[in-house]
């Protein structure tokens, strides 16, 4: 019985982060679309990124954690969403600044706006064939955050979506100021 009632909720889990990947995907899309060839490509500061920038470090980010979730994973002795409450009220604080790994800052440029687009569609293929296929609930062991431990699975792929949230975010602000 206790195991039926975990496929259950992790069928439930599943639907749920798929509706917000697929809402978020969506409106990364739209949002770039928003920038022609040339806005793609504009900063708006001296220490601020392009949206061709953000776009293509959103896929580094992505590309970087596909690995992650495919690989070796152990059986959660917790909520595994006992973290997703954290790291969304940490991603959605629009206030709050990073400073980004080394390994997923993005190139100088030029961004072209179908290349980025191509690399987005990429990875978030590959993130969604993670969420259909893969027990959400088992905890990722091949990377540690500092800040947050280990995470599950799930909770790494409600990461990905809040902090392409935040980055979207400000894609909308860079738009705007066009």
């Amino acid at each position: 019985m206790k195991d039926q009632t975990t496929t259950t909720l992790q069928t439930d889990a599943r639907i749920n982060l798929l509706a917000v990947f697929e809402d978020t995907a969506s409106n990364l899309f739209s949002t770039i679309a928003l920038f022609n060839e040339q806005q793609i490509n504009i900063a708006l500061s001296d220490d601020s990124w392009t949206a061709g920038q953000i776009a293509e470090h959103v896929f580094k980010s992505d590309s970087q954690l596909v690995p992650v979730l495919n690989g070796t994973g152990k059986q959660a002795e917790r909520d595994p969403a006992e973290k997703v409450k954290m790291i969304k009220d940490l991603f959605l604080d629009f206030e709050a600044k990073f400073k980004s790994a080394p390994n997923i800052l993005p190139s100088e440029g030029p961004h072209s706006k179908s290349e980025v687009i191509s690399l987005l569609e990429t990875a978030i293929s590959e993130v969604r064939e993670i969420i259909s296929s893969r027990d959400l609930y088992a905890i990722s062991t091949d990377l540690v955050v500092p800040f947050f431990g280990e995470l599950t699975r799930l909770e790494w792929l409600y990461l990905i979506c809040y902090h392409t949230q935040k980055h979207i975010h400000q894609l909308k602000n860079i738009r705007q100021s066009f």
